[in-house]
């Protein structure tokens, strides 16, 4: 389970950085076409903008897994071991409900977007839009291993190895 919950990291990590390699490239050639070189690359600027919305859909739960996320952590933090794992739990609970909502929400676009291509290259636009449900299914993956990760110190402090056990 650990190896393929790792493989899965590595993967949305390589995604992560080819789609934010590949929004740069884009960019440069679509700068450097319309004012260095007499061309139109229109499609590079659509590319870019498919390219950040499937960034922004794996990159939450890569922010996530890193504690990128903001939270207020500081009265959490001051409970007992016991209070912070059940304030964990409930947290957790509370975001995957609302993960629930946009996976649900991200099928229904990506539906949608089956009968739809995009104004330049004619992709269909389901390509794009199931970024919203598998973007929101890793976060809740790695909302659900914080949570068991996490489970000896919820909110991050050292607590006394008595409250441990």
């Amino acid at each position: 389970m650990k190896r393929a919950i790792a493989t899965l990291r590595s993967l949305t990590t390589g995604i992560a950085v080819i789609c934010f390699g590949f929004m740069v490239v884009a960019v440069m050639v679509q700068v450097l076409g319309r004012y260095v070189l007499p061309i139109k690359v229109g499609n590079a600027v659509e590319t870019a903008a498919f390219a950040q919305v499937w960034l922004a859909c794996i990159g939450a739960g890569l922010a996530l897994r890193h504690g990128a996320v903001f939270a207020v952590d500081a009265l959490p933090a001051r409970l007992s071991l016991r209070s912070a794992r059940l304030v964990s739990v409930l947290i957790a609970a509370g975001s995957l409900l609302f993960l629930a909502v946009l996976i649900y929400g991200g099928v229904l676009l990506t539906r949608q977007g089956a009968s739809q291509s995009s104004p330049t290259l004619l992709l269909p636009m389901w390509i794009v839009f199931s970024a919203v449900p598998v973007g929101m299914s890793f976060m809740a993956l790695e909302v659900v291993l914080r949570v068991v990760e996490n489970w000896a110190a919820p909110f991050s402090p050292v607590y006394e190895k008595e409250d441990v056990a």
